[in-house]
């Protein structure tokens, strides 16, 4: 019998990842004090739960045809590009 850490869901994690990335929005549209500090941090939030949540599962659950592999690259490309936007926008400001 092994002794796993029991952890959330695959699902949960997912969600909270993209709860983290909704809140980063709103605080860097909005920016109330101290934006400059929740905000990157709810990005990392983002990152380490949805992109970190994919690739763990992806290598969990290996599949002979890869799509969870894939799945997860495009996931990845997916949050960096949303991050590159939520940067820009940081960089802009809010219109």
């Amino acid at each position: 019998m092994s002794e796993k850490r029991p952890s959330l869901p695959y699902p949960a994690v997912l969600l909270l990842g993209n709860v983290a990335f909704i809140a980063s929005w709103i605080v860097v549209l909005k920016r109330p004090e101290g934006w400059q500090v929740v905000g990157p941090v709810l990005l990392v939030l983002f990152l380490v739960l949805r992109v970190g949540g994919v690739w763990r599962y992806a290598q969990s659950n290996p599949d002979p045809q890869g799509r969870a592999k894939r799945s997860a690259i495009i996931s990845t490309v997916l949050a960096l590009l949303a991050v590159g936007l939520w940067v820009s926008t940081w960089v802009s400001g809010p219109r």
